[in-house]
């Protein structure tokens, strides 16, 4: 059997999309050699090696996102937050607004892991390391450390510290890391959600509103440079309309729009099989 590597990437509330992708590899019967991932794609990748389900994970997302408002507030803080900061000006001592340890908290509950060594499958998890300015890949040791570091956006999550280093969201240098798989795998797979502008509309935009977009801009222009140089074997790019950075609680209309991509890769996948 051929080696499938698997890459997952950034993208918000939209990455949820990458969930209902994943039951391509659970209805043709097979599981990637290796996942790669970065911010919500290195959770859900994660949680993918660890052995929950597509639809496990969806339940875990509705047990916090839309089942229990606040305690979603609690474990996100939000677009009600991110409204509110709009008003008043913060002083922020830690590199972040957020510290995010009841979401890590709630992660290893379900994944029930502690280190990568534990997972079904090889999962690498890229971050940012903020002195040295670099990608930083963990496949080995601590898990949730590495998982945190993934998803730590800038100015909204602390940075997360691991020994020496201090860690930043993968997606500032390699929001798809699909070529860290290419030595390793005779097809990868690559999933692209970083989508164009998820939500028109004549009003001016919020500042956060701006600030995050901005984010997301520059990680396709990242991706955009990265595919001129090499591409995975398949690659899938989603489209998922009207879903903002953080709005998780569209998480039902996001998997809705997510089926016809499913079926895009079950069908470029079977040509390989």
């Amino acid at each position: 059997m051929k080696k499938i590597g698997l890459a997952l990437s950034a993208g918000g509330a939209r990455g949820l999309s990458q969930i209902v992708i994943l039951e391509a590899f659970e209805e043709l019967g097979i599981k990637p050699h290796i996942i790669s991932g970065c911010s919500v794609g290195a959770v859900i990748g994660t949680a993918f090696a660890s052995g929950m389900t597509a639809n496990e994970m969806k339940d875990s997302v509705r047990e916090i996102i839309l089942k229990d408002h606040h305690k979603s507030k609690e474990l996100f803080k939000g677009f009600d937050m991110l409204k509110i900061l709009n008003l008043v000006d913060l002083t922020v001592n830690s590199g972040g607004l957020i510290k995010g340890e009841k979401f890590i908290n709630f992660i290893e509950q379900k994944i029930k892991k502690k280190r990568f060594e534990e997972l079904d499958i090889p999962v690498k998890v890229v971050t940012t390391e903020y002195w040295n300015r670099k990608e930083v890949v963990f496949d080995s040791g601590e898990l949730l450390k590495a998982i945190k570091a993934s998803y730590s956006l800038p100015a909204l999550f602390t940075p997360s510290k691991i020994d020496d280093g201090l860690y930043l969201d993968g997606g500032l240098v390699n929001p798809l890391p699909f070529d860290i798989l290419l030595d390793e795998c005779d097809i990868v797979v690559g999933i692209d959600v970083l989508a164009k502008n998820s939500v028109n509309g004549n009003n001016a935009p919020s500042s956060l509103d701006t600030l995050f977009s901005s984010f997301q801009i520059m990680q396709k222009a990242i991706l955009n440079e990265k595919l001129k140089t090499s591409t995975p074997d398949i690659l899938i790019r989603t489209d998922i309309k009207g879903v903002r950075l953080f709005e998780f609680n569209k998480a039902e209309s996001v998997w809705k729009q997510s089926a016809k991509y499913k079926d895009e890769l079950k069908s470029q996948l079977s040509v390989y099989l």
